[in-house]
């Protein structure tokens, strides 16, 4: 009979800890922050997109010696090339100007 009744004892101990365990936990306080981020500002430049360069692997055909069909890949791969530095010229006049003292990202309370 001691046996029941200590079980019983036991079990609503158990219970009650189990379930003030899942208690919700008291909500945190917000805190207001005042935080600085840089934007990013475009920068806007009047060059306009490089033409489309011609390349000589458009004119191979099917029939095309071996021969041809290297010095036209050669060819391309040469206009490709400096169609890439045009290109990063043209990007290098866009860029944005170098910031002046200015730091991003503090945070302060």
């Amino acid at each position: 009979m001691v046996k029941r009744s200590r079980l019983r004892l036991m079990a609503a101990v158990w219970v009650a800890a189990a379930i003030g365990g899942c208690a919700p936990a008291a909500a945190p306080i917000a805190v207001p922050m005042k935080v600085s981020v840089p934007i990013p500002e475009p920068v806007y430049c009047a060059a306009s997109a490089p033409p489309r360069p011609a390349l000589q692997i458009a004119s191979l055909s099917p029939g095309s010696a071996p021969a041809d069909t290297i010095r036209a890949y050669a060819a391309s791969v040469v206009v490709l090339k400096a169609a890439v530095v045009e290109r990063d010229q043209l990007l290098r006049a866009c860029a944005a100007p170098r910031a002046q003292g200015k730091s991003g990202g503090e945070i302060s309370q």
